[in-house]
């Protein structure tokens, strides 16, 4: 008597619930990637942004030590020399020595941290760009006769980064209550200080600060 072969059933297919399964885990690798490339994006964005922020910052901070070269010693106002620093000041550059010795200088300059159009000193964004009470440095020639003014940058804050008013040095750099844009002497080194902000998609604000020196003439 022979015996019945047995024949082994294969399946044709994944079940509903294996469905279920595979798609839920599908969706979860799926919102993790992306959620990676959102973060690194953001990122991204981000870092972009500071360097822009920053490029800004020293090509400004180049202009101005490049407008303050063989400056005056004593022909800079008002002196900068306090624990504040200035935010404005006011300058000339030698244009020749005489036979006697004598040093001829040119028609004042000035260096003028004024806040930008639209924006007033309340403690709001006045203009709607995301920084509050921001200001604009703006440097002028013949000062008092035919001026010509310049405007070098702008986004720059009321305060420097790091610093509140309250007539203390909170970011130790041994000035008080220092300005976005600072000028601040010692002897003849006359250093400049600069923070420059800007605003990012989501409103946050980024910052950068730098800082430069110049020798002053005799």
């Amino acid at each position: 008597m022979r015996t019945p072969i047995r024949t082994r059933k294969t399946r044709g297919g994944f079940t509903l619930l294996e469905l279920v399964i595979a798609t839920a885990l599908l969706s979860l690798v799926l919102g993790a990637v992306g959620l990676v490339q959102m973060r690194t994006r953001d990122a991204s964005r981000v870092s972009m942004e500071r360097e822009q922020v920053e490029s800004l910052c020293r090509r400004t901070l180049d202009r101005v030590a490049e407008e303050l070269q063989g400056v005056g010693h004593s022909l800079l106002f008002p002196d900068p020399s306090t624990d504040y620093g200035s935010s404005t000041i006011t300058y000339q550059h030698p244009t020749g020595v005489s036979n006697t010795g004598v040093v001829s200088w040119d028609t004042q300059s000035s260096l003028v941290l004024q806040l930008e159009p639209g924006e007033t000193d309340n403690g709001i964004d006045d203009d709607g760009d995301g920084l509050i009470d921001e200001r604009q440095l703006v440097l002028t020639h013949n000062v008092g006769a035919h001026p010509i003014s310049t405007v070098l940058c702008g986004g720059i804050p009321e305060l420097a980064e790091g610093e509140t008013a309250n007539t203390l040095d909170d970011n130790g750099n041994g000035l008080k209550d220092e300005a976005g844009f600072n000028v601040h002497k010692v002897g003849d080194l006359l250093t400049v200080r600069l923070t420059v902000q800007g605003v990012l998609d989501q409103g946050q604000v980024v910052s950068s600060t730098l800082e430069t020196s110049v020798v002053l003439h005799n």
